[in-house]
């Protein structure tokens, strides 16, 4: 019975071997350590996946901060630029006036006088307008020609047409100067345009 009970012993699964235990033991480490291992993959995959959407996030601020502050750099660049415009708008005023006192003065030579309080009356208007000028020049605003260039009606504002010899669109006459302020329009030149030669019938 004994030996029975041995053999018994010998054959049910309960009794282990030492090695065997050993083995088992190596086994379900390697098993454990392989689910560990995938577990830390999988967690660095995710924190990698977490980190470049930071990244991203974070470049896509600075992107827009920087777009931001360039706006901000432009918005202040003109208001300090265009600041003047209405201020400058009123003084072509006294420009147009200064050079339409000139334009009315009669020419010494067509009426036979040499009065020289009249060319130093001449020479003080001038004077005073091209002062002026440089005083709106050293501040952005600037006259621009419009006589014999061809019309453009952003910058040009036709008061008449007239047949001329000039080529069809090109300005003849100039009523009134034009000013720019930097790169805009401060205000439009008045100008006569040119249809051409009259077609004689």
């Amino acid at each position: 019975m004994n030996e029975q009970s041995k053999d018994k012993k010998k054959e049910s699964p309960d009794f282990k071997k030492p090695e065997n235990l050993a083995k088992e033991k190596k086994s379900s480490d390697k098993n454990a350590q392989k689910k560990v291992k995938s577990s830390q993959d999988l967690l660095i995959d995710e924190l990698k996946s977490k980190l470049n959407d930071v990244e991203d996030k974070l470049l896509r601020s600075l992107a827009d901060n920087d777009n931001l502050r360039k706006r901000h750099e432009k918005e202040i660049e003109d208001n300090s630029k265009y600041a003047i415009k209405n201020f400058s708008y009123s003084l072509l005023n006294v420009a147009d006036n200064l050079q339409r006192a000139l334009e009315s003065i009669p020419d010494s030579r067509e009426t036979g006088s040499d009065n020289n309080v009249l060319k130093n009356l001449i020479i003080g208007i001038q004077a005073v307008e091209k002062e002026l000028i440089n005083s709106l020049e050293k501040h952005g605003v600037t006259k621009f020609e419009s006589i014999n260039q061809k019309f453009n009606p952003e910058i040009h504002q036709a008061v008449s047409k007239v047949h001329n010899e000039k080529a069809n669109g090109t300005i003849v006459e100039e009523m009134q100067k034009g000013f720019k302020i930097g790169e805009r329009l401060l205000r439009p030149a008045m100008v006569v345009v040119s249809m051409g030669p009259e077609i004689k019938k």
